[in-house]
């Protein structure tokens, strides 16, 4: 019995390390790349494929419900006026996670969250795109990705990326304002 729980300790532990390993090696994704399509359920169970949005995207990818930072940027993030693109916002959170989001700031007065909120769950998404944060391999919130924002064009191409190394530092709305503008003047 003692060999079967060792042996099985042993297999587990290899597969955490071969799982780290795969996803250690995607690299994130930069100004020129493709985006990955996905297809994601939003906080009120409906599905989102990013191939089925028209025109350029902000894609946003933000811890979980119980960072204070992500909320305050999501919240921020209200002021970015849809004009001509989308927001959408990805957490490895379940739905149940994503609404408790949105409650969050909603409370501050200012308004709901105008844009989905999209639940990862497994973070297939956040591996695809290169932004797992390895910092948390192991633990409870494994599977989080580091804070990252992707401004895409109508045909899914990287036009701006910030992937924050610390998650307490966020790009301004005004910094994503100015290629929201360099885009729609290009485009």
């Amino acid at each position: 019995m003692g060999k079967n729980v060792i042996s099985a300790l042993l297999l587990v532990c290899l597969l955490s390390i071969a799982g780290y390993a795969q996803r250690a090696k995607t690299d994130a994704l930069k100004v020129g790349d493709t985006a990955p399509d996905f297809s994601l359920v939003d906080d009120g169970e409906k599905s989102v494929k990013l191939s089925a949005i028209e025109g350029p995207v902000v894609l946003v990818f933000y811890r979980a419900y119980w960072c204070p930072f992500c909320v305050r940027q999501l919240a921020d993030l209200r002021s970015l006026k849809q004009d001509g693109f989308t927001i959408v916002a990805i957490s490895p959170d379940p739905i149940n996670r994503l609404r408790e989001t949105k409650s969050k700031v909603a409370k501050d007065g200012k308004g709901d969250i105008p844009f989905a909120l999209l639940s990862d769950p497994g973070s297939k998404t956040v591996n695809a795109y290169g932004v797992y944060d390895p910092t948390y391999a192991g633990q409870d919130v494994d599977g989080i990705p580091r804070p990252s924002i992707f401004v895409l064009d109508k045909d899914r191409k990287v036009v701006w990326a910030s992937i924050s190394m610390d998650y307490k530092k966020r790009p301004m709305v005004d910094e994503i304002k100015t290629e929201i503008a360099k885009l729609k003047k290009s485009g």
